[in-house]
């Protein structure tokens, strides 16, 4: 049996360098990429994977890396490759004391112009990743495969990637790249693992615990020798004439203290606040900042945008235990090179929460992609969907007059609510519900006394719902907890309702469903 995995590179760069090659050597980047490398990224991966889906054995895991580690893979490289152009870029390389115009005197690192030397790639060029004398069983390709999914770069983090494992029915074309034990005139070295003794210790350790002082290469590797193809060289590729649009920026939020679930929605607004100042900083022209639509949902004019296309900012709590743990920002529209740039920037939120001085909100970014290319939190599969947020009428409810509502009755505002739904699912979600309301089954998530419950158990009115703009009157509106079952999967995000792009009315996937 064999194990095949496929690798693109989208932006035609792949940015890496060998094994403790020196930041100002003006050799080349790695090519082919080293099997060390792949095998860190696996069990780096395993941690988000863990984290988004609360699957902790380690069996499956360690066996992957064992038969992964154990056996020298061979490689299908694209023909037409090359150096990349030098990119120079600014990065710290010590730190010193230094006293600031203004600050007083800290430690701060002290940056200096690097190459950065990367390999020009086909951007519809793959790599075959090909192991012809390994089994694994279905649980452990599912596993691996989910693993990949998760890889949005490879080496440095402008080396973005897309990997996946190839089914055991696809026909594998030959592969063009073997490596040796002994160099020859023209082989680049490739870092192997030697010994399966210690894997997992070794692959889990921080890169500067992974040799000894005395060795320039982590414990348990060894070099090994290739021989590249021959082939044209292409020209480097710096600038495609078509821009990829990314529509999901995954998060994971960090503090001593994470903000409870309830405050979803003031974790929502600081994000959005916060990621367009950070995009009006680096679009600054002449004084004046830009500003992007997408993030903040209005025209030049300030004019509302229509049709939901622009940026939603999701807080989830995704292990459950009450406290917001990821930040989802999906829009249908995509991000542009500025708005990736901000994304890719945002470290901290400051939402004003009491004592957050104290315990500061940090994010890490988990990944950007399209929205088929990312999993995890609200963007899972799933016919049943049920509240994580109150789902906030878009519309008041009459209380005097012709078509009044008896607010009174748990009911009466029960059936209000789901008709706003049908409505809005008719609307945002039209593919779902092209055949009527039939499609979709609407439950009240509620208590013997007909009190609303979220899935994680609160009532709707412990949720902070009135936005700091003046005049929202969320809180004034109808709110509720529902569960949705589709005829069909649907994929998420499911956001409806008031306040939907501020985490309000968001619904999770019923697992296993």
């Amino acid at each position: 049996m064999f194990v095949v995995i496929e690798q693109q590179f989208p932006l035609g760069r792949f940015h890496a360098r060998r094994w403790n090659q020196p930041p100002f050597d003006n050799g080349s980047a790695e090519w082919p990429p080293s099997p060390w490398r792949l095998l860190r990224a696996i069990a780096a991966r395993w941690f988000q994977y863990c984290r988004e889906t609360g699957d902790s054995d380690t069996a499956r895991r360690d066996c992957i890396l064992w038969k992964l580690a154990n056996t020298v893979p061979s490689f299908r490289l694209p023909i037409a490759s090359g150096p990349g152009p030098e990119l120079r870029q600014y990065q710290p390389t010590e730190v010193k004391f230094t006293k600031g115009k203004i600050d007083s005197e800290m430690k701060r690192p002290l940056t200096t112009l690097m190459p950065d030397r990367c390999r020009a790639i086909p951007p519809d060029g793959t790599v075959l990743w090909v192991w012809n004398q390994i089994t694994l069983s279905p649980d452990e390709r599912d596993l691996l495969s989910n693993l990949l999914r998760r890889m949005h770069y490879f080496g440095r983090t402008e080396s973005w990637t897309r990997l996946r494992l190839l089914a055991e029915h696809e026909s594998v074309p030959a592969t063009n790249c073997e490596l040796a034990l002994k160099p020859s005139d023209r082989a680049v070295p490739v870092l192997v693992s030697e010994s399966t003794d210690g894997l997992i210790a070794r692959l889990l350790a921080p890169t500067g615990d992974s040799g000894s002082s005395n060795r320039s290469i982590p414990v348990g590797t060894r070099w090994q020798y290739a021989m590249l193809p021959d082939g044209p060289m292409i020209k480097p590729l710096v600038r495609r004439k078509q821009e990829i649009r990314l529509q999901v920026a995954r998060f994971a939020l960090d503090s001593n203290v994470l903000p409870l679930v309830t405050e979803t929605l003031v974790v929502a607004e600081a994000a959005r606040r916060a990621i367009m100042s950070i995009h009006g900083r680096f679009t600054e022209q002449n004084g004046v900042r830009g500003r992007s639509s997408v993030f903040s949902g209005k025209n030049e004019g300030g004019t509302p945008l229509v049709g939901h296309r622009h940026a939603y900012y999701l807080p989830t709590d995704e292990d459950g235990d009450g406290r917001l743990d990821h930040l989802t920002v999906f829009a249908q529209e995509g991000f542009d090179s500025a708005e990736r740039r901000a994304l890719d920037e945002f470290r901290r939120l400051n939402t004003g929460r009491r004592n957050e001085e104290e315990h500061p909100l940090r994010l890490l970014l988990l990944g950007m992609g399209k929205i088929d290319e990312v999993t995890g939190g609200p963007l899972q599969k799933s016919k049943v969907w049920v509240s994580a947020t109150p789902y906030i009428a878009t519309r008041h409810a009459k209380r005097r007059g012709r078509n009044a509502i008896d607010v009174a009755s748990p009911e009466a505002r029960a059936e209000f609510l789901i008709s706003d739904i049908r409505a809005q699912v008719a609307t945002i979600q039209s593919d779902i519900a092209s055949n009527g309301e039939s499609d979709v089954q609407i439950e009240c998530e509620w208590d013997r006394a007909h009190v609303f419950r979220t899935a994680g158990g609160r009532r709707p009115i412990e949720f902070q719902r009135c936005r700091r703009k003046p005049g929202d009157d969320g809180g004034q509106r109808l709110a509720g907890a529902f569960r949705m079952t589709f005829d069909i999967a649907l994929s998420g995000p499911v956001v409806l309702g008031w306040s939907s792009h501020f985490g309000m009315g968001l619904f999770v996937p019923v697992a296993g469903d």
